[in-house]
């Protein structure tokens, strides 16, 4: 996707969001946010003129998970992480986490909330996004950029 203008980038992005998701209370489109939080978001990240904000998990001003065309950003409380791209080996769940999710029935997989993001140097980064489809569309894009950089390394 590197390649890629920063418009083809979010447009792609959305299709998968919108194919293996839905939007969420708290996780939507960049562009369906309320307008207070778009500016929050902006101003808080500082999205450069060539990148684009993509998709959003925003539950309050502390905790937050932006996607842009170009990183991801990463608000828990007082600590804001910075992912490019680049650096996003993988996007997984911790197999003992999944396992009693599903161990809860049928609605165990929707209640999943937690991801693990991975650096090429193998530093883990665990995320709380929202539950339910919008968590599975939000997992999905992230894989999908996890490999299109793998690709794009080789």
């Amino acid at each position: 996707m590197k390649k890629l203008s920063a418009e083809s980038k979010l447009q792609r992005l959305l299709r998968i969001f919108e194919r293996t998701g839905d939007r969420g209370a708290y996780t939507r489109p960049f562009a369906e946010l309320p307008a207070d939080v778009q500016i929050r978001l902006m101003e808080q990240v500082m999205v450069r003129s060539d990148e684009l904000p993509v998709i959003a998990c925003f539950r309050e001003p502390t905790e937050w998970v932006l996607l842009t065309t170009e990183r991801v950003v990463i608000r828990q409380g007082q600590e804001v992480v910075t992912l490019p791209w680049g650096e996003l080996k993988d996007a997984t769940a911790d197999i003992a986490y999944v396992n009693r999710m599903l161990a809860m029935g049928p609605t165990g997989k929707l209640a999943m909330s937690r991801l693990t993001l991975v650096r090429h140097t193998g530093e883990a980064l665990e995320v709380e996004l929202e539950v339910g489809p919008s968590f599975f569309g939000f997992w999905n894009v992230l894989k999908s950029i996890a490999a299109s950089s793998a690709l794009e390394t080789k």
